[in-house]
Parts: C-alpha cells; structure tokens; sequence
C-alpha cells in the first residue's frame, strides 16, 4: 500500500493530547418553453434558438433535474493537541529548550529517554565521541554531564544512533566507515553494547559490554528483544538484525555468539551526514524506517524473507547471512529527508530534515497532523526523536546543536 505523506485523507481524529538549568461551472440558465419557430427554422435537424425567445433572469436558477446534490465537504480534522491541534506553528505549542551547548552538546544526533529512570535524557553526540546526559530534564534544577572516554574512537565514534534495550542495556551505532583503531579494516564498524548503569558506563573500551562488526555507516538503530538490535547499515543500504547474544562483559572481546541478518539490502537509501531512524514495533513485529535516501517512510516486516548466502567477511565468527524476498513496502511518500522517527501510542512522529517540519501518521500512514519548526530548526537539523510517557515530543537540532521540547497548550 502507497501512500503520500502531504495526502489529506484523516483519520478518526486523536487527541494526543551537570552543567546547570537551560532556557533558553459554469452556471445553466433555461430557456422559455413557449419561445416558436420560423417555417425555415422547424425544417432544420439541429435548430437554434429564435432569437426573440425570452430567456430568463440569472437569477431564476434551477439544478438540472438529474443533477445529484454535492455532498458535505469534510469537515478539517482536529489534529494532535502535542502538534498544535491543526494550527501548524510553533506559537500554538509550548516550546521549551531542554539542553544545549552549555550541557555538553556537541553535534547531537540522537537522544533517548531511561525507561529504568525516566529523569535521566541521554542525548548521543556526533563529535568528540560522547554521550551527554541530562538529569531531571526541564526541571528547574536541571544538571548535566558529558561522559567520553579512551577507546571512544573505537567504540562510540560519529555517534548517529542510540536505543535502550531489556533492563540494564542500552546500544549506540555509527556513522564511520575509516579505519578506528590499526588491527581492523574500514569496513569494520558495527553497534556497540552498553551498561545504563552510569557507576559503570564511560563511553570508551572499558564499559563496553559487547560489539558487532561489518555495518558501517551505521544511521538508525532500535531495540528489538533480549539483546537483539535492528540497524539502519548505510554503507550496505540495508536493515540489519544484529543479536549480541550474551554479553562478553565490560572491556572484552569475545564475539562468537553473535548473530547478525541482513534484510533489504539496496532498498533503503543513505544519505551522508543525516542519520536514518528506527522504530520497531514488538506487537505486530513491524519495523518502521527513516528512508532517507529515497524520501519515504517504509516498513518492513521483520517475519517475512528467506535464508541467503552467508555474510561475508564475517569478522565475529557468529552466524551470520543474508535473508533474501522480505516484505519491505512504502507507508509514506513524498518527504524530503526523513529522519528522525518515533512511535507512541500508535502515532508515528516523523522529522524531515529537508523541511524542517514534524509530521505525525496513523499507522495506515494517513497523515493526522504537522507542526512546522523551521522558525527555530534550521534545515538539515532535525534528527532523532523521542516522546515521553506524558506523550511530549522531544527533537535533536542537530545544526543548533539543541534539544526542543514540544507540549500541548
């Protein structure tokens, strides 16, 4: 099923509803029945009008009497109260600067919210391999720290992506395909695994918990299961499953557990520099994409293809091949460079990095509401997406190097 993002067919309407503080036809007019005809006029098989008829009045207008009645026009659908009840502009939201570059961010990508400790705003910065995290987020008292470490060139470098996982984990993917360290090639990279216990994590060698390898250019990246991952791979063009397995423990390197399926490859698009955003959903088994490369929002459905050739190289020693004729479809055409994607409460949220609008879809892909953000996103600056359970939708500006929080008035 095709269908374009800017179509207005709606919906049933949905109501959705430490470094110190931050702010910052024509018309028919009949002819008179008694109007005669010359003796020459009445021979003729097509005659005209007699020019003496008397025609009536405009005003005298009467439907033609086949003419059906044209029905309704369908009244404007209310929109999402978070996006600003149809009104489209910021001025009918409230807006709030959650952390900038005083809290440590620096080319921000991603962001994501601790489902163990939901005051807790991890934020993934492109530069200087780190992870910003902001405590009590919004609040007053607000504070933040930025954790990088040794060995970030390696594991946590170009961050583009991050998603927490089963209690306890959380993974971060990749935009590098350079060489990050001298005993591996360019094609190496691949997500890491994280503690989300911050006594324990420092985004370098020695609180990794785990690494796959062979997806570079890694742009998306979302939870699946256990410790199962679904990676948006740029430099294949493809969707990855990537399961660690059991975890080797924080600064080892046993990956031979590792299972790594790859989906769709050459049907997703890479652009550089703009990550691709997942969302997968557990329930239907449905996996939502960012195609940025190609301007849409596709879905593939993770339960459907067939087992191909092996990976190769294979740098874990884990099982690891092609599945070939999974179902991958368009859901939403016509974007400019989709990006950032989150789902809640069946809305999808959809960021285009091209226009700097946020646009929110059922999940037939009808779109049910936008919100335009471009008096305060530059293009090419809206990136990753997340929604908290108060349903509030927060944004990377990833140009301005910002996290934007949305609300309903």
């Amino acid at each position: 099923m095709r269908n374009v993002g800017a179509s207005w067919l709606w919906a049933a309407a949905l109501g959705v509803a430490g470094c110190g503080a931050s702010d910052d036809g024509g018309e028919s007019i009949p002819v008179a029945a008694d109007a005669g005809l010359d003796a020459d006029a009445a021979k003729s098989p097509e005659p005209g009008p007699d020019p003496d008829a008397a025609v009536a009045a405009p005003d005298a207008e009467a439907p033609a009497p086949d003419a059906a009645p044209e029905p309704d026009a369908a009244p404007p659908p209310p929109g999402l109260a978070v996006l600003g009840d149809g009104a489209h502009t910021v001025d009918a939201v409230d807006l709030k600067r959650i952390a900038g570059r005083l809290e440590g961010l620096d080319e921000p990508r991603d962001l994501g919210i601790n489902p163990e400790a939901p005051e807790q705003l991890w934020i993934l910065n492109q530069a200087q391999e780190s992870m910003v995290v902001v405590f009590d987020h919004g609040e007053p008292g607000q504070r933040a720290r930025k954790y990088r470490s040794r060995g970030g060139t390696h594991f946590m470098p170009r961050g583009a992506g991050l998603a927490f996982g089963q209690p306890g984990f959380m993974a971060t993917v990749h935009e590098e395909s350079e060489i990050t360290q001298p005993t591996t090639p360019e094609d190496f990279m691949g997500p890491t695994l994280w503690p989300t216990d911050l006594e324990l994590f420092d985004a370098g060698h020695a609180s990794h918990l785990d690494m796959l390898h062979n997806s570079p250019d890694a742009v998306g990246i979302a939870w699946d299961t256990g410790n199962a991952y679904w990676v948006f791979d740029g430099y294949h063009r493809a969707l990855a499953r990537y399961d660690f397995g059991r975890d080797h423990g924080p600064g080892q390197e046993d990956h031979s557990d590792g299972e790594v399926l790859r989906y769709a490859e050459g049907e997703v698009g890479y652009v550089e520099n703009v990550p691709s955003h997942l969302a997968f959903d557990a329930a239907s088994k449905l996996l939502y994409v960012a195609d940025t490369g190609n301007g849409r929002v596709a879905v593939l459905d993770t339960q459907t293809g067939r087992r191909g050739r092996p990976i190769f190289p294979n740098y874990d020693g884990g099982t690891q091949y092609h599945v070939n004729d999974a179902d991958i479809r368009t859901l939403v055409d016509g974007l400019e460079r989709p990006s950032g994607i989150a789902l809640h409460d069946g809305v999808l949220f959809v960021g285009d990095n091209g226009t700097s609008k946020l646009y929110a879809y059922d999940l037939d892909g009808r779109l049910l509401d936008w919100l335009d953000l471009g008096s305060h996103v530059r293009a090419g600056g809206l990136m990753g997406i997340e929604v908290d359970a108060q349903g509030r939708v927060y944004v990377v500006d990833g140009v301005g190097d910002a996290v934007l929080r949305i609300s309903a008035r």
